[in-house]
């Protein structure tokens, strides 16, 4: 059996596979980003979340944000060897490669990320051959959860929404101003809190002032996460992954049309993309 992952910095989506593809078992734990997490942090919070022993695994294939690099990749490998002891080694992936073949499979695409964080690539159909800076959700990560939920704090803390908004805001979060900065500059996973959010930023999507805040941020994901691949010359078709691009498809595809897009497909979570990938 196949223990497949798919982590972003929120979640870990899990699910145990037989060769053909069945699922045997899913379940979920914390987001896991080596960046932001020791090797030690992770395996304790692992074995404090995962309560049952999983015996009779193959291999534990594992995609997550802030694994595309080697050194990093290879600490949490050694920490899943530990926790899900399988008969292969542990295989870590970056998010963005597991993306790829989650959406494109053995196809040429430029898959794109929108869930808590943000990415995109160009996929050869077996490899990333291109790519853009992922530089965070204080420099980057335009379009995803964590800079919606920022550039809404920002409006509102500055005092920019309307009084009605803020007083639904504040109606439905029990945060004051200061609570709000205690935890973005003072407590840890502040991409966390902020994207915490999102629930409250979609169901007043319809709202002028919020979907304007929306449509700017999924423009700049298009010119910083697409238009460089088009500047060289690159054509394949787009498609996208993650929980902020599924529940705003709607907005999202408007904003690609603008911006002369077209996307081929949007899916909430990776895993069944993965499941047909690694079992076909």
């Amino acid at each position: 059996m196949l223990l497949l992952a798919d982590s972003g910095s929120t979640k870990t989506d899990w699910r145990i596979v037989k060769p053909s593809g069945l699922t045997i078992l899913e379940f979920k734990t914390q987001g896991i980003n080596p960046y932001f997490k020791s090797p030690e942090q992770i395996k304790r919070e692992l074995k404090k979340q995962v309560l049952n022993p999983i015996e009779g695994l193959s291999q534990v294939i594992f995609y997550g944000a802030g694994c595309g690099h080697p050194k990093k990749a290879s600490e949490l490998a050694l920490v899943l060897d530990e926790v899900f002891p399988a008969e292969s080694s542990a295989m870590v992936q970056g998010d963005i490669l597991g993306a790829a073949r989650s959406l494109f499979q053995n196809r040429p695409g430029i898959p794109c990320i929108l869930g808590t964080g943000a990415n995109s690539c160009v996929y050869d159909g077996e490899k990333i051959v291109g790519t853009v800076p992922s530089l965070g959700f204080i420099l980057g990560d335009y379009g995803s959860g964590a800079v919606l939920g920022r550039d809404f704090v920002q409006q509102l803390l500055s005092e920019k929404l309307s009084p009605e908004l803020t007083a639904r805001f504040f109606e439905k979060f029990a945060l004051d101003r200061v609570a709000i900065l205690d935890r973005i500059y003072k407590q840890s996973h502040p991409n966390r809190f902020l994207a915490s959010l999102i629930p409250f930023i979609h169901s007043e999507k319809s709202n002028e002032e919020v979907q304007s805040l929306i449509k700017s941020s999924f423009s700049k994901f298009f010119e910083f996460y697409i238009l460089p691949f088009r500047q060289k010359g690159v054509q394949y078709p787009i498609s996208f992954a993650g929980s902020v691009a599924f529940h705003f498809q709607e907005i999202l595809m408007e904003v690609a049309e603008m911006c002369g897009e077209q996307i081929q497909e949007i899916r909430p979570k990776p895993l069944d993309g993965l499941v047909k990938y690694h079992c076909a």
